[in-house]
């Protein structure tokens, strides 16, 4: 009969299960949910204010300017342009000076969608150095 009490007792020893290690697992899964859900999380529409800069701006006569107002009217050089015509304008600036720098004002309520479009299209047309305005430090 001792051997059986041993043998029962044996199997008891192994049928224990350590709650320790499955708690902190369990923690450590959730709590790296909690820290990278608002990470995951990726709104659709930006809308960023952009950093004050301390920088100086080149003079204006040796870059060619294009600026775009809140209410996306387009002006290349101080001459309002339609969205038909501001390739074949940007293109004439480009061709006659390809190596200037294509400066880009805009508004600060427009939307990055219509800056990222002038970039665009400024690189298709052969535009080598493009830069965009922000506000100075002050």
């Amino acid at each position: 009969m001792r051997r059986r009490k041993s043998i029962l007792s044996e199997k008891r020893k192994e049928a224990d299960i350590m709650i320790t290690p499955l708690a902190d697992v369990s923690f450590t899964i959730l709590i790296t949910l909690m820290v990278l859900t608002p990470v995951m999380i990726i709104s659709s529409s930006l809308r960023v204010d952009l950093p004050e800069a301390a920088t100086i701006e080149p003079p204006q006569e040796k870059n060619t300017s294009i600026t775009i107002t809140s209410e996306n009217i387009l002006s290349v050089n101080n001459r309002i342009v339609s969205r038909d015509e501001f390739p074949d304008v940007l293109r004439e600036a480009i061709k006659s000076h390809p190596d200037r720098l294509i400066f880009i004002r805009a508004d600060r309520n427009t939307k990055t969608d219509a800056v990222m479009r002038i970039i665009t299209v400024a690189k298709k047309l052969g535009a080598k150095h493009i830069s965009i305005a922000t506000v100075q430090r002050q």
